[in-house]
């Protein structure tokens, strides 16, 4: 039997999706005989998966007799492979610098569809996968360089950390940040769609971003901590991911409390828990829209300090405030 045929029976076989995502591949893969292939693959069932182990090695053949373009070919096997939602890896493959690459992929046949939305490699290529990893040349991803290009965009870098964590609030970016983007390109790093989440670029890993935006923010953080010249235990909070000075004024339950600083905002829930006796300092400037907040917030940016007062009053943040304007920031009050 031909290979191709055989290739198409064991998609057939397995494929489990919406007649038009099927037809687009069979199109892409068999051009002008996709219809021949479509017929002749009708009564496709177990057998013709099993069949494949048989003839793995012509399988494989096909698919190499294909290939027009082994540099992207490489790059899918050597960092996209892991990634079966289409939409994920058709992100991925364009971070890694080769846009449209998913129907190349497709058309070769080292992917395919086996629903709607997953597409993968099938099993039998895995010594062509192995293969082409081998000459895969590893895309130049500058880390640190692409991350302090952003890092003064204080609800850019919120989002990053918010869904890298997994605790984006919202509501809470709304208020301090406006609205969350519907896609948002994080330079070579990151991609976020609404209908996708986050894709991070496949050369590295979520938990090795995460770990370079809270070493951008531990340091921010020291520096603001520094500037605001507090007394008391300063530290900064791993839980949170905020710096977090705590402050005895006169040893009194009423004038002791907890200053957060964050360079940009955190949406760890045990942030915002704590409603007494408790100050966020965040860098930047404050939004332009009205804020209504159970807790004292005060924005720095330079030497100035816009302050928006808590529901509840609070003596540890009025003597936040007195402070600022002892050290010489150019205090707004609202």
């Amino acid at each position: 039997m031909d290979p191709a045929l055989i290739e198409a029976r064991y998609q057939r076989a397995l494929f489990k999706g919406s007649l038009d995502t099927l037809l687009r591949d069979f199109k892409l893969r068999y051009g002008e005989r996709w219809e021949e292939f479509y017929k002749k693959s009708e009564d496709a069932y177990e057998k013709d998966i099993v069949e494949v182990e048989r003839v793995g090695e012509d399988l494989i053949k096909l698919v190499e007799e294909r290939i027009d373009d082994v540099d992207t070919a490489a790059l899918y096997s050597a960092y996209g492979r892991n990634l079966s939602i289409e939409k994920e890896l058709e992100i991925a493959m364009e971070l890694l610098g080769r846009p449209g690459a998913l129907e190349k992929l497709l058309k070769w046949g080292l992917v395919m569809h086996f629903t709607d939305d997953v597409v993968t490699a099938p099993p039998y290529l895995a010594k062509l996968l192995l293969k082409l990893t081998e000459k895969a040349k590893p895309p130049s991803v500058e880390l640190w360089e692409e991350l302090y290009a952003i890092s003064n965009d204080g609800a850019a870098m919120a989002l990053l950390e918010g869904l890298l964590t997994g605790d984006l609030d919202i509501q809470l970016h709304q208020v301090f940040y406006n609205e969350v983007p519907k896609n948002y390109v994080f330079g070579k790093l990151a991609v976020y769609r609404e209908e996708v989440g986050l894709v991070v670029n496949p050369v590295l890993s979520a938990e090795e971003l995460l770990e370079a935006v809270l070493q951008i923010k531990e340091r921010r953080a020291d520096t603001l901590a520094k500037a605001l010249s507090l007394h008391g235990e300063y530290e900064f909070n791993k839980e949170i991911r905020c710096g977090v000075h705590y402050l005895t004024i006169d040893g009194t339950f009423e004038k002791s409390g907890v200053v957060a600083i964050c360079p940009w905002l955190t949406y760890s829930k045990s942030l915002w828990r704590r409603r007494q006796n408790y100050v966020v300092v965040l860098e930047g400037k404050r939004p332009r829209i009205p804020m209504s907040v159970k807790v004292g917030v005060i924005f720095i940016k330079g030497g100035e300090a816009e302050v928006v007062k808590p529901s509840t009053p609070s003596k540890i943040f009025d003597y936040l405030v007195d402070l600022l304007y002892s050290v010489g920031f150019l205090v707004t009050e609202s």
